[in-house]
């Protein structure tokens, strides 16, 4: 489920040293970051789209970024915490781990046609969670840079 989770932006110096990102390893109310924008962009017409790179658990943005809050437009956290009060089975293997456990149930119990079936689901399920992750972290994102628009108030000086 997508939602938009406003976050400060502040200077960090460990792990990493930025001058303007956001944790957001751990974060109790985000889970995948897909676009950050300047404003709401559910309500405000006026959201520009920010660039960012994600490194280290951290959102950071350019340098010459005057944002002092951004809005992240993401997943939500699941809500399960596999009983024991800890979540340390990362979310996104969960349903290749189930796939795979079955098929190990098949094969123990000797119906091999089923547990072909549910590792080759198993095998799927994988590759299209780490094609999830590594489109997640854009890097297969190609990026276009161009100038500004005047409709942003931006003026370009020009020399003669």
């Amino acid at each position: 489920m997508q939602t938009v989770v406003e976050k400060s932006v502040t200077a960090v110096s460990s792990p990493i040293v930025a001058d303007k990102a956001v944790q957001i390893d751990n974060a109790s109310d985000l889970m995948d970051v897909f676009q950050v924008y300047t404003k709401n962009p559910l309500t405000d017409r006026n959201a520009i789209l920010l660039d960012y790179q994600l490194i280290n658990g951290y959102l950071v943005l350019p340098a010459d970024s005057s944002a002092s809050s951004v809005f992240i437009v993401g997943n939500q956290v699941p809500a399960s915490d596999y009983g024991t009060g800890t979540t340390d089975l990362p979310a996104f293997l969960e349903r290749y781990l189930l796939f795979a456990c079955v098929a190990d149930y098949y094969k123990a119990d000797g119906q091999l046609d089923k547990a072909m079936a549910q590792e080759q689901m198993a095998e799927e399920t994988l590759a299209l969670e780490l094609d999830r992750v590594e489109r997640l972290n854009s890097m297969n994102k190609i990026t276009v840079n161009t100038y500004p628009s005047y409709s942003f108030g931006v003026s370009i000086l020009s020399t003669t």
